[in-house]
């Protein structure tokens, strides 16, 4: 390959539009609006693989041609990477540096998040563009990757110009500029479009804030209904095994939709990952939370009379449905039957998560903040299913404490106001109370202060009495 010396002007853009040079962010929107870090690092993987073995590349659906997309999308995230980083060095000084707290709050609120990236990177991703251009310019990218495009149409591997050990610098880079536009996508662009497009209009509406107990009485308002049919089209067209997507509820601050997605039963993709796909490509439309399962446990459910599956289907607002899916019709259930289902739930859930409290407390007064950390964590974990179980009827099967706190806005804001995450304070007492199960039990260093324990069980006693009061208004309101 070429190694001699670049004109200037050989590193200008040669791929993007006059517009696009102007607002680089606009290449990074649509990179990620073709696919998620993880579909990228997919399909630059099969790049990679079809150039240094004896295949070439023959995309299942698509063929062959499916890499010139890729190629053309790769150059074009290089070149806005490169103008956002000259951008960045003549105003980096305005810049207002990130913090560790604000970090831990992105991982507590983004479903997805990175792990190839430092401390330092992820508070500031431009120092790994700055990195991945120190020694090797954007021209000599184009270079490496026009001879990759060529290698991988081939049945043999690319020749001896290129060495191994360039490949993998050029492929290991390409990762981590993912992982860093996809921060600086996240934080420059979401944190100013999202409310310009769906969640700006339709709080204009004068939407009423989440008060008191709720279930699932989705009613929409000709916004949200409007911002709803988007995203519809947008999961249909980009997840072509979902059958049906219903709208249980929107919760206004921060805003968020709460969709159940119903999918073949062929799908190979767990629910779990691909919730948290279909919550990640639509961060560009609005922030959505997902609860996605297969069609059949929806058509089982209704059967057999679950509370969950009946009031999804009979009151959720349903925004597609595909022609091939057929479901029972829901049966009537009785206020009495709502009463006894919760009244199990809160038995199983709730009176577990006391035990658990008073455990704590035992621990606690014995000075072994340790265990005393790990029990507050089965403490919240065990009353928030209790509370999304006894109102909801949704049988929980998740152990993230954020995801089941973000579940339980659709039933009340109570549970999350009483964790203060508007304050420093209150963001790092819920990361510790995360990190106390995995930290508690794997790391031997783990040995949380006496100070921090002593409010993080105030908070989690008034935590759970929060919870009690919740689920005795919901019986009362039945009765």
């Amino acid at each position: 390959m070429y190694d001699g010396r670049y004109a200037p002007w050989e590193h200008y853009p040669k791929t993007l539009r006059q517009s696009e040079i102007q607002n680089p962010l606009t290449v990074v929107k649509d990179f990620f609006s073709a696919g998620d870090v993880e579909d990228h690092n997919s399909d630059l993987k099969e790049w990679r693989d079809c150039v240094i073995n004896d295949r070439y590349y023959n995309d299942k659906r698509h063929g062959p041609g499916n890499l010139l997309f890729t190629y053309d999308l790769t150059l074009k995230i290089l070149e806005a990477a490169y103008l956002l980083l000259l951008v960045y060095r003549d105003n980096f000084w305005k810049r207002e540096k990130l913090k560790e707290e604000q970090l831990a709050e992105e991982k507590d609120r983004w479903a997805y998040f990175l792990s190839n990236l430092s401390l330092e990177e992820l508070l500031n991703p431009y120092l790994v563009i700055k990195r991945i251009f120190k020694k090797i310019k954007p021209q000599k990218y184009r270079d490496y990757l026009k001879d990759w495009l060529h290698a991988a149409l081939y049945k043999g591997p690319i020749d001896e110009t290129v060495l191994p050990g360039e490949i993998i610098t050029v492929y290991e880079n390409l990762l981590q500029l993912y992982s860093a536009v996809w921060l600086i996508h996240q934080r420059e662009i979401k944190n100013e479009e999202v409310p310009e497009k769906l969640e700006t209009v339709i709080a204009g509406e004068g939407i009423k804030k989440t008060v008191g107990v709720n279930g699932i009485t989705p009613n929409p308002t000709a916004a949200e209904k409007s911002g709803l049919n988007q995203i519809q089209q947008f999961i249909s067209k980009r997840f072509t095994s979902v059958q049906m997507i219903v709208h249980l509820g929107t919760h206004h601050h921060p805003f968020t939709f709460f969709l159940l997605i119903l999918i073949a039963d062929n799908e190979r993709i767990s629910e779990g990952e691909l919730s948290n796909k279909i919550e990640d490509h639509c961060r560009h439309l609005a922030k959505v939370h997902v609860l996605v399962h297969k069609s059949s446990s929806a058509r089982s459910g209704i059967e057999a009379g679950n509370r969950f599956w009946t009031n999804a289907v009979a009151r959720g607002y349903i925004i597609y449905q595909s022609p091939a899916l057929e479901l029972p019709a829901p049966k009537n259930l009785s206020d009495d039957y709502l009463i006894e289902r919760a009244s199990f739930h809160w038995d199983r859930w709730g009176k577990q998560a006391k035990e658990f409290l008073d455990g704590a407390e035992f621990y606690r007064s014995r000075q072994n903040y340790r265990l005393t950390a790990f029990l507050l964590h089965q403490v919240v974990e065990s009353t928030l299913k209790a509370v999304i179980q006894a109102v909801l009827g949704y049988r929980v099967q998740m152990h993230n404490l954020s995801r089941l706190l973000r579940l339980s806005l659709l039933i009340t804001d109570e549970l999350k106001n009483v964790f203060r995450l508007d304050s420093k304070e209150g963001v790092q007492e819920f990361t510790l109370l995360q990190n106390a199960y995995s930290q508690s039990r794997y790391n031997n260093s783990f040995e949380p202060d006496e100070t921090s324990i002593n409010a993080l069980t105030d908070t989690i006693t008034a935590f759970y009495h929060s919870a009690e009061t919740i689920y005795s208004s919901y019986v009362e309101k039945l009765k």
